[in-house]
């Protein structure tokens, strides 16, 4: 069930974001494995909606290391919507950015223009995946099954009001939002962009 709001006069819907604390991923991969079994991925087709990356800078002894839980960012200014050539790639009205596999055409627009690799070919099938931000169970007042295994806390879902203003919006290995403005904000992260 949607949530909706009057702001001055019209009425609008709730949008959602992520808030990811570097600091505090353990690099366990539990939010992907969750992503994986919620969203029933075909195993062996080499798509990850959800994808733990860690990164590594400096030269021993002063090294760094940087984990990244990514997935789709849902961005305000999505390029992945704009360059699909049949809109199997479209915005839902609380933001939440979907791909219909049914109209796709297998182009790869998609993915080649997300600075984030969100979108994803599944060869076998020609179609594009993505992170959804589970909409079916944001749909039933529940959570996305990535943000409710995290044992830490590093992963956290809200709506994106009350996360928008928290910590930064980017961190190293994590392209510029300055064009796509993505839904996720970084807190307690030393690397700058």
């Amino acid at each position: 069930m949607a949530n909706y709001q009057m702001n001055k006069g019209v009425l609008s819907m709730d949008t959602y974001g992520w808030l990811f604390d570097p600091k505090r991923c353990i690099e366990c991969s539990a939010c992907e494995a969750a992503c994986k079994q919620w969203n029933k991925v075909p195993v062996g087709a080499g798509i990850r909606l959800r994808r733990v990356r860690v990164f590594e800078d400096g030269v021993f002894p002063q090294t760094k290391v940087l984990a990244l839980s990514m997935a789709c960012n849902h961005c305000d200014n999505a390029l992945c919507t704009r360059v699909c050539p049949v809109k199997a790639m479209h915005k839902r009205p609380d933001g939440i950015v979907v791909v219909d596999t049914e109209a796709c055409v297998g182009c790869g627009q998609c993915f080649q223009f997300c600075p984030y690799g969100a979108p994803q070919m599944n060869m076998a099938a020609r179609k594009t995946y993505k992170c959804t931000m589970c909409a079916d169970r944001i749909d039933q007042n529940l959570m996305p099954a990535c943000a409710t295994v995290c044992p830490t806390g590093a992963l956290q879902w809200g709506k994106w009001d009350e996360i928008a203003g928290k910590g930064a919006d980017c961190v190293g290995h994590f392209n510029s939002p300055s064009l796509t403005q993505p839904h996720i904000r970084f807190q307690s992260a030393e690397w700058g962009s």
